[in-house]
């Protein structure tokens, strides 16, 4: 089956009227004074299964030698775009782990089905470890980190580089990442904590990625909770972050057990009083959330 051209576009509007965080949502003034923190570049980098896509690369001016690199990927029901959240989140990142942040703004669902968006970060992986040097990172600290879809992409890209050795990566960040294809009621707080509908996580994580195609969906390098025991063993160490009104906050508890229980070094944190998407949307907690990961990806190297 393939989806319309017509229909996918139909499918996006909705994702993208429904959503919270998307168009409306106001994020507090004080923010936009981390764009002050770090300095950005833009690199337009050559398509990805025909789909170009960009890199923000941010630095900050308290930068030091031989710092990390952090590559982060945005959520969005991989059908939302990059937004002004994201590069204010990436510019105090860098500063706060005085290193640089790479911020990926990988091809929609709406304008290329999976598994473009997953390419895309492992291309953006490799060209971070290829420069990493001339930037004066150390390449024994290069990590990445997502936040829902970018959680999720984030799992698909380190299962992958464990198989082909293309990228060392020292750590994986998991904010609140879909894992499973599945849901049960009791599993799901109250609709209005979420980013949309039931109706719209449906076309978000399957008819729309997938275009259509249900069998496809159930790629373990998008739904971790399908992966082999030998695809999840002998990856980097997990930090892995949920919130109490998060709707995937079993899901993600679920996979970092599983993880631990095959040997990984996993990190699991469930934050009360703060929902979906609270991190990098600057929401209640976030930055508690924040420093957890400024640390683990300050205290992560490899051997």
């Amino acid at each position: 089956m393939s989806l319309s051209q017509e229909t996918r576009k139909k499918m996006v509007t909705y994702l993208q009227s429904s959503s919270k965080f998307h168009g409306e949502f106001k994020y507090p003034d004080w923010a936009f004074e981390f764009a002050k923190q770090a300095r950005q570049e833009t690199v337009e980098m050559p398509p990805v299964n025909g789909h170009p896509y960009k890199l923000y690369i941010f630095t900050p001016d308290n930068k030091q030698p031989d710092c990390p690199v952090h590559i982060n990927i945005h959520g969005g029901g991989f059908s939302n775009p990059h937004q002004i959240n994201d590069s204010l989140w990436s510019a105090w990142l860098a500063h706060q782990i005085q290193g640089i942040v790479v911020d990926v703004d990988y091809t929609l669902s709406g304008d290329a089905p999976w598994p473009t968006p997953l390419e895309q970060c492992r291309d953006a992986g490799r060209y971070v470890y290829a420069h990493c040097t001339q930037w004066g990172c150390d390449p024994k600290r290069i990590s990445m980190g997502g936040y829902s879809a970018g959680g999720a992409l984030t799992m698909g890209v380190m299962m992958k580089a464990k198989e082909t050795g293309e990228v060392p990566y020292c750590l994986a960040v998991n904010g609140y990442g879909p894992s499973e294809l599945y849901q049960s009621e009791k599993d799901r707080p109250q609709e209005e904590e979420y980013w949309t509908t039931p109706e719209g996580r449906n076309f978000a994580f399957v008819d729309l990625l997938f275009d259509g195609d249900v069998e496809a969906s159930k790629d373990p390098y998008f739904a971790a909770a399908l992966a082999e025991d030998g695809q999840l063993t002998g990856l980097p160490p997990v930090l892995v972050i949920s919130a109490a009104g998060d709707p995937f906050r079993f899901e993600n508890e679920r996979l970092a057990l599983r993880l631990a229980t095959l040997g990984n070094e996993v990190t699991v944190c469930r934050v009360p009083g703060t929902v979906h998407g609270f991190i990098p949307h600057f929401m209640d907690h976030w930055e508690e959330g924040g420093k957890m990961i400024v640390k683990a990806i300050k205290a992560s190297r490899l051997e």
